[in-house]
C-alpha cells in the first residue's frame, strides 16, 4: 500500500481485494481544534461532538453527496442538542448546547437521555431531503449509527470513533453486495475479528497506511481516494438578515431602541453580525437591500 497523504485532516477510502468489504479511515486535528475553540465545552460533551464530526465525514463519503449531510442529536437530558454538518465541498462544522454541570465521565445515555439521532442528507436541486431517525439506545455514537445502518440501510456496518484533546478519529467497515452469502459472512466475521483489536491510541495516532497494515497485514488492502477536509462555516450576513426579518419589524425596532443596533452571532463560528438603524430599515422596506459585510465582527 502507498499512502498519498500523511497530513492531518483527511479521509482515506480503502477496499479489500479478497472480500466484498470497503472501509474508510479519518483523522481530524485542525478542524477539531477549530470546532472546540468556539465554546468552552465540558470534556464529555466535547468527546461526543468530536465523534459526531468524524462520523459525519465518514458517512458523507458513502453517498454521492452534492449538498450537505447533517447529524443531529436532540434529547431531554443535559445535552439538548448536538449538530454537525459535512458538505460536498469537504467542509465541516459543529456545535453542542448543554445546561448544568456535566461530569467529565458522563456517558452518552446520561447526557442524551431519551434522545434521538437524526441523519439528514440535503442534495442540491432536490426539494425533499432524505432523513433517517434512530433512538439513542446504545451508549456510544458508533453504536447508534450501527443500529441505524442495520435497521434503515440493511448494510452490515462497523464503526469505531475516538477523540482526545488533539484529534478526532474514525474507522468504518461496510459490506458490499456479494453473490455468495456464505463467503461474505465468513469474510465479514474475519475482518471484524481483526478490526476488533483496534485501540484508541492506534486510531488517533497512527497514519492510515500504518494502521491498516497493523490490523489487516494478512489481507490485500487497496487504497482508494483521499479526501482533504477543513472547517468552514456557511453563515453569511444575508442569512442573518433573513433571521432578523423573521423576528418582525416591531421586535427588531425594540432591540434597536434598547441597544442602538441588532447583533446576532453564529453559533458555529462565533462570527458576530451587526445591523444599525439604517440596515434594519432597509430590511423591512426593500427585501433585496442587504448591506455589505463591513459590519461583520469576528
Amino acid at each position: 500500500m502507498q499512502d498519498d497523504a500523511t497530513q492531518a485532516d483527511h479521509l482515506q477510502r480503502f477496499i479489500f481485494d479478497s472480500a466484498a468489504v470497503r472501509g474508510e479511515w479519518i483523522q481530524l486535528r485542525q478542524t477539531w481544534q477549530t470546532v472546540k475553540a468556539q465554546r468552552d465545552y465540558p470534556p464529555a460533551v466535547a468527546s461526543v461532538l468530536g465523534e459526531l464530526l468524524a462520523a459525519a465525514a465518514l458517512l458523507a463519503e458513502t453517498v454521492k453527496l452534492d449538498g450537505r449531510l447533517v447529524l443531529q442529536c436532540r434529547s431531554e437530558g443535559p445535552v439538548s442538542l448536538l449538530m454537525v454538518e459535512c458538505t460536498s465541498d469537504h467542509t465541516l462544522r459543529g456545535l453542542a448546547n448543554w445546561q448544568d454541570d456535566i461530569a467529565d465521565d458522563a456517558d452518552l445515555q446520561t447526557m442524551l437521555a431519551g434522545g434521538t439521532l437524526v441523519l439528514t442528507i440535503e442534495q442540491n436541486g432536490v426539494k425533499q431531503p432524505y432523513q433517517g431517525v434512530v433512538s439513542i439506545d446504545e451508549n456510544s455514537v458508533a453504536g447508534a449509527l450501527e443500529t441505524y445502518f442495520a435497521r434503515s440501510e440493511q448494510l452490515h456496518t462497523r464503526i469505531w470513533l475516538h477523540t482526545d484533546q488533539q484529534t478526532a478519529g474514525g474507522l468504518m467497515l461496510q459490506q458490499l453486495p456479494e453473490q455468495d452469502p456464505n463467503k461474505i459472512d465468513e469474510d465479514w466475521r474475519r475482518l471484524n475479528h481483526l478490526a476488533a483489536t483496534l485501540t484508541r491510541d492506534e486510531l488517533l495516532q497512527l497514519d492510515a497506511v500504518t494502521l491498516l497494515h497493523r490490523l489487516f497485514h494478512e489481507e490485500t488492502v487497496r487504497l482508494l481516494s483521499t479526501t482533504m477536509l477543513e472547517f468552514a462555516c456557511t453563515c453569511s450576513r444575508q442569512r442573518v438578515a433573513d433571521t432578523i426579518k423573521l423576528l418582525g419589524k416591531a421586535e427588531a425596532d425594540d432591540i434597536l431602541q434598547e441597544n442602538g443596533y441588532v447583533e446576532l452571532a453564529c453559533e458555529f463560528c462565533n462570527t458576530h453580525y451587526q445591523f444599525d438603524e439604517v440596515d434594519v430599515a432597509g430590511l423591512f422596506s426593500d427585501p433585496m437591500t442587504i448591506q455589505s459585510d463591513s459590519k461583520t465582527l469576528h
